[in-house]
């Protein structure tokens, strides 16, 4: 239960908290020792069940420890399957190393979602020089102050480009990074590009995907039995003893497992559950509570991702939303209001326009129905008698009037 909460039920109930407040307040937290563990951005000291990938990607970027480059790699796989936190012990125990052996090679980790090809270039000169302050110089500026640094301490850096497809103006700066190599004379960059979408590498042009894709790594989705063994090792970290029923465990790895074996899903499951148990005093977490976080869960992750979409297929989705919610221009078939893929075209391209956006082609649109259904948050099929030829009916998988609100503020 958060503190404010209760404190606040203290002064309501009329109870005296004499001495320190939070001496009462702390007794409230008898499930949790460690929060933090189940959260998506603590990385253990141990990811079981990729020992080979860890293996593999270490193999990859090796070079750079003796003063060569590596070649570029993709990694690519669901999400929930370890990428990033495979990636970021990689470059951590690289940092390491490098460190201790007194060896010029850094490896950086940049997370793409909401960057562009000049953000991007400022992390990385700010992570090589603190001191450095590049707001407001060009995009070429900076470019050349990055080629500056890596030259001036013959700087072999590897860049993990997270969320790689979230970025703007990426064949740019994929562009960028490796002409690098052609211009400078100390050092290299190489890059690890990450991304959750198996059609992302499909969208790009020859040039960059032949660039980008030097060696590709594939990341699968866990089983059941691997999600229960990583979170009865998270529960021992984030719970006091005895505070998580074994079946509670079960049930969030079942779920998962189901969940295009997403840890992260499990994880939050456990984490919510947890909450839920919390905030009514029950003495353990129990499968009751798995159940009731399920739904929690499902919208968080959700929500979070559509924040994160680009913002053409936020439009998309905001089109969509809004014919759900209103009566103009949605067909009625058996009582049911549905929308067409023509009519959601046609509404969205209005929706860009008044958030200022170019219009796609109507064969793009469709690519953005394949990859949103691919989210599960649309669902896409054909519509079959009483409508004409192949018109396909596209529904929402999640609450219209949430996701609207959502995508009005993140537009």
């Amino acid at each position: 239960m958060h503190l404010y909460k209760l404190l606040s039920r203290r002064i309501l109930i009329g109870v005296g908290i004499m001495g320190n407040v939070f001496e009462e307040v702390v007794k409230e937290y008898r499930l949790f020792k460690n929060r933090d563990v189940l959260s998506p951005h603590y990385l253990p000291s141990e990811l079981p069940f990729r020992e080979e990938e860890i293996r593999e990607l270490s193999q990859k970027i090796a070079p750079v420890l003796s003063g060569r480059k590596p070649e570029n790699v993709f990694i690519y796989g669901k999400t929930g399957t370890g990428k990033t936190a495979v990636t970021k012990k990689v470059l951590s125990d690289l940092n390491d190393y490098a460190r201790s052996h007194n060896i010029p090679a850094m490896g950086i980790y940049v997370n793409g979602m909401r960057e562009s090809e000049h953000s991007v270039l400022l992390k990385l000169v700010r992570h090589l020089d603190p001191s450095r302050d590049l707001i407001g110089y060009s995009t070429s500026a900076v470019y050349d102050k990055l080629l500056e640094l890596i030259d001036g301490r013959g700087l072999r850096l590897v860049v993990a480009l997270d969320e790689i497809d979230m970025i703007k103006r990426l064949r740019d700066l994929i562009y960028r990074l490796n002409r690098a190599n052609d211009e400078l004379e100390r050092g290299s960059i190489s890059i690890i590009g990450i991304s959750n979408n198996p059609t992302f590498k499909e969208q790009l042009d020859a040039r960059t995907r032949s660039t980008l894709c030097e060696v590709e790594l594939v990341f699968p989705p866990y089983n059941a039995e691997q999600l229960r063994i990583i979170l009865e090792q998270r529960a021992q970290e984030a719970f006091k003893e005895g505070a998580v029923a074994p079946e509670a465990i079960s049930l969030a790895a079942a779920l998962a497992a189901k969940h295009s074996g997403d840890a992260r899903y499990a994880l939050q499951l456990l984490l919510r559950a947890g909450d839920i148990a919390e905030e009514e005093g029950a003495p353990r977490v129990e499968r009751e509570h798995v159940e009731r976080a399920r739904q929690l869960v499902e919208e968080e992750i959700v929500y979070e991702m559509v924040a994160s979409l680009p913002e053409q297929h936020r439009a998309v989705l905001m089109a969509l939303a809004s014919l759900k919610l209103g009566k103009k221009g949605v067909s009625s078939f058996g009582g049911e209001k549905v929308v067409t893929s023509g009519l959601l075209y046609s509404y969205y391209r209005k929706v860009a326009e008044d958030h200022v956006l170019t219009p796609v082609s109507d064969r793009q649109f469709r690519e953005y129905l394949n990859e949103l259904e691919t989210y599960g948050i649309i669902s896409v099929k054909t519509a079959g008698k009483g409508f004409r030829g192949n018109t396909r009916i596209v529904d929402l998988n999640v609450d219209p009037a949430k996701l609207l609100a959502v995508v009005r503020r993140s537009l």
